[in-house]
């Protein structure tokens, strides 16, 4: 796996792991002093989403991160709508928890350089 795509999973999981502390935390003032944290990290899931599509050479993952970015974005828009008072917020905890197992293991990967290094000390044991 190229770093770029390493790093552009990695934040996507970053994004699934809060938004899922948001939404169990009791605690957390999410929609206090103008903070709107569900609706922010599911705008960031939507655009690292995106972004990473045309990245990834694997079909399946594309696919993934095209239904990721949908999901994202009518969860945002309900979530919008929420919080204008027309609409009840969402629990997006199993999601995101899907989410995140669905791209974990694809996330560890080694990269490229990594197999590069394990390639070239191979050749130099023989």
């Amino acid at each position: 796996m190229k770093p770029i795509l390493k790093w552009q999973y990695d934040q996507i999981i970053k994004e699934l792991l809060l938004l899922q502390e948001h939404q169990t935390d009791p605690t957390c003032p999410c929609q206090s002093d103008g903070e709107m944290c569900v609706r922010k990290h599911l705008m960031t899931l939507e655009a690292y989403a995106q972004e990473t599509i045309p990245m990834e050479d694997n079909e399946e993952f594309k696919d993934k991160l095209q239904m990721l970015a949908g999901e994202a974005k009518e969860y945002r828009k309900q979530e919008e709508a929420a919080l204008r008072d027309e609409d009840v917020p969402v629990s997006l905890v199993e999601w995101t928890r899907n989410w995140r197992k669905a791209f974990e293991e694809h996330s560890l990967e080694p990269q490229e350089e990594d197999v590069a290094l394990t390639n070239k000390s191979d050749t130099e044991q023989e």
